[in-house]
């Protein structure tokens, strides 16, 4: 669930920066006691979650930790623009997976793509190992969130992630327009004056059960911002998605939120490729630099399809609308003569 709602004072204190880099030293310091081994599997502290690395991963011997890499995490939503995302940043960076993560709070079950059986939950790094992604294509049984969370924080701690990225959609109705902005949720100590950001394009600067409701209706609209960002809004994130930001803030990791508004039940590559666009403004990783003509083709395309849809829909109903008229006004002649 998010909630936004405008002009919310913004309550950080100035202490938090020194706080939260000293709770996530504190954090890693505690993790290498437990975990000695860069390469070895990771568990949650109830054991009922896992992360393991994959054999190619483990022989290639490549310490994430060297890159602090930046995680990305997307999840089906309206529009499923996180799943979208992920996958095309995936197939572009040529990612390769490095882990699964195995639960009993996960639904059985596989997911075949790209001519292969895969695990539904999986993590992926670029040839650099300085991005990361999290992939969920299964759904999660509510009262097993903390646990996969906990696992996911563990992994992210030990290999020194510095910023988790979490996409997500915000369910409108009918079709959203082109012109639609995303809406930025930062949680980095340097933008402690700043509850969250719109990206302007002409600035440089269970899972599935997941609800969205607003106090602002003018959400994607109105004013422009100030180097990619405004304290415009303030929000309220639930769901696994919030739950990782919230783990994210709980042990002094960076994390932002990347919102845009999208239709329920309908695929969004438009949505997904402004996502992907408004990353690249945020982050200064140039392999997160990514083309997305290729998704936006898509998503043009397939919103003239769901137009004509909407047109035949509607004139269908119009024609039905049409004979009950006259199929009334005929009986009300032959009672009335």
């Amino acid at each position: 669930m998010i909630l936004l709602a405008t002009n919310i004072e913004n309550i950080e204190s100035r202490g938090i920066k020194h706080a939260n880099s000293k709770l996530l030293e504190e954090r890693r310091r505690d993790n290498h006691t437990k975990i000695i081994e860069d390469f070895t599997d990771i568990a949650a502290v109830d054991g009922k979650t896992t992360i393991k690395l994959t054999k190619a991963f483990k022989n290639n011997k490549t310490k994430l930790k060297n890159n602090n890499p930046i995680l990305i995490a997307g999840f089906p939503g309206p529009g499923f623009v996180g799943s979208i995302a992920t996958s095309y940043i995936i197939d572009k960076l040529n990612m390769q997976q490095i882990a699964c993560v195995e639960s009993q709070f996960i639904s059985p079950g596989v997911i075949y793509v790209d001519g292969k059986l895969r695990h539904p939950f999986r993590l992926y790094a670029n040839v650099h190992h300085n991005v990361c992604v999290l992939v969920c294509e299964a759904p999660i049984l509510i009262h097993g969130i903390y646990s996969l969370l906990d696992t996911v924080i563990r992994w992210s701690i030990n290999n020194h992630v510095k910023e988790v990225l979490v996409l997500e959609g915000i369910p409108v109705q009918g079709l959203p327009n082109s012109d639609r902005e995303p809406i930025v949720l930062s949680g980095n100590e340097e933008d402690e004056n700043v509850t969250s950001a719109r990206v302007d394009d002409n600035n440089n600067g269970d899972i599935s059960g997941n609800t969205i409701q607003f106090q602002d209706q003018q959400v994607g609209k109105g004013n422009k911002i100030t180097n990619g960002k405004t304290n415009e809004h303030t929000a309220f994130i639930g769901g696994i998605s919030g739950g990782l930001l919230s783990s994210c803030l709980s042990n002094g990791i960076q994390c932002t939120a990347v919102l845009i508004p999208a239709p329920s039940g309908i695929p969004d590559p438009e949505g997904a490729a402004i996502m992907i666009e408004a990353i690249s403004k945020i982050t200064d990783n140039e392999d997160l630099k990514i083309d997305v003509k290729k998704l936006r083709d898509e998503g043009a395309s397939l919103k003239l399809r769901m137009q004509e849809i909407i047109r035949s829909v509607q004139d269908q109903q119009q024609q039905a609308d049409h004979q009950v008229n006259q199929e009334q006004q005929e009986q009300q002649k032959s009672i009335y003569g």
